[in-house]
């Protein structure tokens, strides 16, 4: 920029002195063609030789000067050797008065220029060449711009100087904020800066220092905040979990207790109800055996009744031993869950022969015993119903896996019906709350995946392991 500045100021100083010139070698040539006529008439061209050579010692831009008369000749003449001309001005000099005021030259002033000495009727006597170099008043105009420069030169390095100690002492106060600022944005917060500056930077020293003291108040407020909102979060989830657990035992206590209701109301029915059936039976078929071997209307008549008794009994008997095994499942405790589920299905095949039932458990699978595979019963049991009285299903697996290094089994109950969205259940289906309660109650999960017209897949998980028995 300075140099740009410096070569302006070159060319437009150039152009000014050049201009100068011109006019200062037209108004000296309009001087010369009006003097110089009286001695140039009168013949005394020493006179004017040593008057323009005094003008050309005296003023540096004029290169020569020559007086000629009319037929051409050199009258008088100065030159400066080491002066280069540049310009020429020619004037006329004639012999005639002149009209012009030397008294006022206002209008010479004003335009640089001085009008012709004569009117155009005056006699030519002469005729004056001033050759002008504009190298002096250039070089004037040079120094002028040199010493400018230099001067600005000076005042620029005087500003550089003081901005580069000015950035020296904010230097390292700026560098020790940047660092202050990097810890705040990193979240450390224990950062003190000296506030020794003054002005702006000491205010933005405090400044900092107090924010950095705001945000680490307010984070160990937020910190303290947040702990005691964990802490309680934690207790409420706690308090959760062990109300869940506490549920979770109710439920399994409330199955275990209405397993063995079951199971005592069989044995009563087994070990009363079924023996007197027993009995009755025996009697009615004695009766029905005398009465055969007896004659008469009367007798036929005991006889007909005594066998329909024990064709009654009999039907008793046999729904008595049906709801046995619905109560609790003998072959549970002999076969375990594999045998009690072949059985439910065979009898499931045997009772709605428009579904195929097929069960698949693999060969490793264990035998399951207790109060687990009691649950998994139920469970089975509770789906095929639902498979039976919702579905529309043609097939239904029920499959049954251990995963090897798992402590739970899988029992998967599948079927190819007319499906549910199961987001759609009401609330009130008793038949799905049950499962959900019964799987709660053992440790298990229970998942429903089903779409309509893609049929249902209903999975349970139950631990090999009862909590309560300690047996599988």
């Amino acid at each position: 920029m300075f140099l740009v500045i410096t070569a302006a100021l070159y060319v437009s100083g150039q152009d000014e002195a050049i201009e100068a010139v011109r006019e200062r070698g037209a108004l000296i040539a309009s001087s010369l063609a009006q003097t110089g006529q009286y001695g140039l008439v009168s013949g005394n061209s020493a006179s004017l030789e040593r008057s323009i050579q005094r003008l050309v010692e005296s003023d540096p831009t004029i290169a020569s000067i020559h007086l000629r008369d009319p037929s051409g000749r050199v009258v008088a003449a100065a030159q400066a050797l080491n002066r280069q001309a540049s310009l020429t001005f020619e004037r006329e000099m004639r012999a005639d008065v002149f009209a012009l005021d030397l008294l006022d030259n206002s209008g010479a002033a004003a335009s640089g220029t001085v009008p012709d000495a004569a009117t155009s009727e005056g006699r030519v006597v002469g005729k004056v060449t001033v050759r002008m170099s504009s190298e002096p008043i250039v070089q004037q105009r040079l120094r002028r711009i040199a010493y400018g420069a230099a001067a600005v030169l000076f005042a620029a390095a005087i500003s550089v100087l003081a901005g580069l100690t000015l950035a020296l002492r904010l230097r390292e106060p700026l560098r020790a904020v940047m660092a202050a600022l990097r810890e705040i944005r990193q979240g450390r917060f224990d950062v003190t800066l000296p506030t020794g500056a003054s002005g702006e930077l000491g205010e933005l020293q405090a400044t900092i220092n107090e924010m950095a003291h705001g945000l680490s108040v307010r984070r160990e407020e937020l910190q303290a905040l947040v702990e005691s909102r964990t802490a309680d979060l934690q207790a409420a989830m706690e308090q959760a979990r062990i109300a869940d657990a506490e549920r979770r035992r109710l439920i399994a206590r409330s199955n275990r207790q209405l397993e063995d209701e079951r199971k005592r109301i069989a044995v009563e029915i087994h070990d009363h109800l079924n023996a007197s059936l027993i009995g009755l039976r025996s009697k009615a078929q004695h009766i029905a055996e005398v009465s055969a071997g007896m004659s008469g209307a009367t007798a036929r008549e005991v006889n007909v009744t005594a066998t329909e008794i024990t064709d009654t009994i009999a039907g008793l008997y046999k729904s008595a031993r049906d709801l046995i095994k619905q109560l609790r499942p003998e072959v549970i405790d002999v076969l375990g869950l594999t045998g009690a589920l072949q059985e439910m299905t065979r009898e499931y095949n045997q009772l709605v022969p428009a579904i195929r039932f097929v069960l698949h458990v693999p060969p490793d699978f264990p035998t399951m015993r207790g109060q687990v595979a009691i649950v998994a019963f139920r469970l089975v049991q509770e789906a095929l119903s639902n498979v039976v009285k919702h579905s529309s299903a043609s097939r239904v697996e029920v499959s049954l896996t251990a995963p090897p290094g798992s402590a739970e089994v899988l029992i998967a109950v599948r079927d190819d019906g007319v499906g549910f969205d199961p987001a759609k259940v009401p609330g009130g289906s008793l038949g799905l709350a049950g499962m959900r309660e019964r799987v709660s109650g053992a440790g298990g999960r229970m998942r429903i995946r089903s779409r309509p017209g893609r049929g249902t897949r209903v999975t349970f998980r139950l631990p090999l392991v009862d909590d309560e028995e300690g047996t599988v």
